[in-house]
This record gives structure tokens, C-alpha cells and sequence, in this order.
């Protein structure tokens, strides 16, 4: 991601009304990480390329590295999900990253098997959306999903999002359909 997030910078920690928190990817530990994904491949993997298989540490120490410069840079923020009080327990995560369209911010959320069924999901993408939507010269959130993704595409019509398009997209893992549903929350 070259094209950098105006001067605005989302806060590090975002705790959700149930008390859980969206924390910056560099404040939870690689093990914890590593434990979370490693145990739920299976679940994670059918939605997630990066998720295909469990991560060597070299793997999460990379992404991790890269996913602080980017932050620190502007370009793109990537959040861990975790209990309120726990720093090694990893629930799931998220991130704020340009999508190519000036004023605009894209949104993507997981979340491990443990904890689905709970709205994790949904709290995660809207405290995104508000905080995305926080920043300077954002006027628009997108949340991309393929279609056969029910329990995802559920998620944007709850918290105010509408859906702008259907299109074809390269499916990147087994369970994809390759069709991108396009959902768009306006700010307003």
C-alpha cells in the first residue's frame, strides 16, 4: 500500500462495549498470535489466505515488522482482538486500510472459532467504522466480502452499511465464490 492515510492516526487501543479491545498488532505478543491461529486453521483458513496454514514465528515476526512500518507510516492499521485484560489471548483482529478511492477506508475483521456466536464480530467492524470514519478526510468506510461468506456478509447491513456492488473478484482461498460483495457506510 503506497497511498498513505492523510495525517490522522486511529487510536492504538479501542475497547468495545462489551469490554473487549482492538489493540495495535505490535501490542499482543507473536506466541499469543501464534497460539490463536495456529489452533483454528482450519475455521480461518476458509476465509483468510494468510490463514492457510499455522505461522512460523519468522512469518508473524515479517508480518508483524511490516504491519508496524505501515502504521507507523500511515498506510494501513492492523488490530489483534482481545479480553479486556489479556494480552495472551488472542480473539480475533481487524484493520483500516485504503482502498484505492480518496476519502474512502476499507475494513476487514476475523474472528477465531472460540469466539463466534457473540457479536465479536459485528462490535469489532463498527468500533472500525467509527474510528475510520474519526479520521481526517475520511468520508466513506468500505467492508469487502465474497458472497459465500454468509456470517460475514451479515455483519455490514447491522451496523449501517449498504451494499453497493457485486463483482467478480480472484477467489483466494477454497471456500470462495469470487464474487466481492462491496458494502459502503457513508459517515452520515
Amino acid at each position: 500500500m503506497t497511498q498513505g492515510i492523510r495525517s490522522g492516526f486511529p487510536r492504538e487501543n479501542i475497547e468495545l462495549p462489551d469490554g473487549a479491545v482492538l489493540r495495535r498488532r505490535s501490542l499482543v505478543s507473536d506466541d499469543a498470535f501464534i497460539d490463536a491461529v495456529a489452533a483454528d486453521v482450519g475455521h480461518l483458513g476458509e476465509w483468510l489466505r494468510w490463514a492457510q496454514h499455522p505461522p512460523t514465528r519468522e512469518e508473524t515476526e515479517r508480518f508483524r515488522a511490516e504491519q508496524d512500518a505501515d502504521w507507523d507510516a500511515g498506510r494501513s492499521f492492523v488490530y489483534v482482538l482481545t479480553p479486556p485484560d489479556r494480552l495472551d489471548q488472542v480473539l480475533g483482529g481487524g484493520a483500516l486500510f485504503p482502498n484505492g478511492e480518496a476519502g474512502v477506508l476499507e475494513i476487514g475483521y476475523w474472528v477465531c472459532s472460540p469466539a463466534t456466536g457473540r457479536g465479536l464480530a459485528t462490535r469489532a467492524a463498527a468500533a472500525l467504522t467509527e474510528e475510520g470514519l474519526g479520521l481526517p478526510g475520511i468520508e466513506a468506510m468500505e467492508i469487502h466480502c465474497d458472497r459465500a461468506n454468509a456470517r460475514s456478509a451479515a455483519i455490514p447491513p447491522r451496523i449501517g452499511y449498504r451494499l453497493l456492488r457485486i463483482e467478480p473478484d480472484e477467489p483466494q482461498t477454497a471456500a470462495e465464490a469470487g464474487q466481492s460483495m462491496v458494502w459502503r457506510h457513508d459517515g452520515a
